[in-house]
């Protein structure tokens, strides 16, 4: 089994820029193209997503091209909404502690990435992975360490290793990293990404843009194209590497 990539922006900006992500990452062997529409955002004045307008843009996507698209959803009404473009449903960090929303996600046949998230212990997070499966044992559920809150202002949240492996030899979740949001930093992406296969993860979560700098959200922890391909052609061999010894 090859390593799982889920990638792309933070969010869809326009349809030029998924048609372009998607020429460049699917000869690469992306399974999974995320991006966000509806955007929860700390700040109310920030970018927070096309919404409606990218629905229809993923429409229109889909009818020219077969990919499987990865999205967020914040509310219980959104996943029925998001339903016809979405092949997998995204909870973020902030939505973890979200039950109702769990629980919708619970009765509808999508597989989902649990994000952990900021200060949640692993039993919480796990609980909340629980939710998921109360409907339908059987759903695909990967669960993404993004990091979580320390003392440090460096880096936008601090990678838990510890988690990776324990979610990877514990629990029959598939682990996930999310090095982007681990670290902020484009820069710091691959190594938190190589830690967290190292550790156990059989799956990565990473955010692309044709144009980071350009980029209307989480542009300083975006890798551009052929930084992206980089990345790829390591995480892929380490990956291998560990599954034969």
């Amino acid at each position: 089994m090859s390593l799982q990539w889920f990638a792309g922006p933070c969010s869809v900006e326009s349809l030029s820029q998924w048609n372009t992500l998607l020429e460049a990452l699917q000869p690469q062997g992306v399974q999974y193209f995320r991006g966000g529409l509806f955007k929860m955002r700390t700040h109310p004045e920030s970018f927070q997503g096309l919404r409606n307008e990218g629905h229809q843009l993923m429409l229109q996507a889909k009818q020219k091209t077969s990919f499987s698209f990865v999205t967020e959803v914040s509310v219980p009404e959104q996943v029925d909404l998001l339903s016809d473009v979405a092949d997998v449903f995204q909870v973020g960090s902030r939505s973890m502690y979200n039950y109702e929303l769990l629980k919708k996600l619970s009765r509808s046949s999508k597989p989902v990435v649990l994000k952990r998230a900021f200060s949640a212990t692993l039993d919480e997070w796990l609980s909340a992975a629980d939710y998921l499966l109360k409907d339908d044992p059987q759903k695909k559920v990967w669960l993404c360490e993004r990091g979580v809150r320390g003392f440090d202002t460096y880096f936008r949240n601090t990678l838990d290793i510890n988690a990776i492996a324990y979610i990877a030899q514990k629990t029959p979740f598939s682990a996930m990293v999310d090095a982007s949001h681990a670290t902020g930093r484009a820069e710091f992406v691959k190594a938190g990404t190589l830690a967290g296969i190292a550790a156990g993860a059989t799956a990565v979560m990473v955010e692309v843009h044709p144009h980071p700098k350009e980029a209307l959200s989480d542009a300083d922890q975006a890798l551009d194209i052929e930084q992206f391909y980089a990345l790829k052609r390591q995480s892929d061999s380490l990956y291998e590497h560990f599954q034969k010894v």
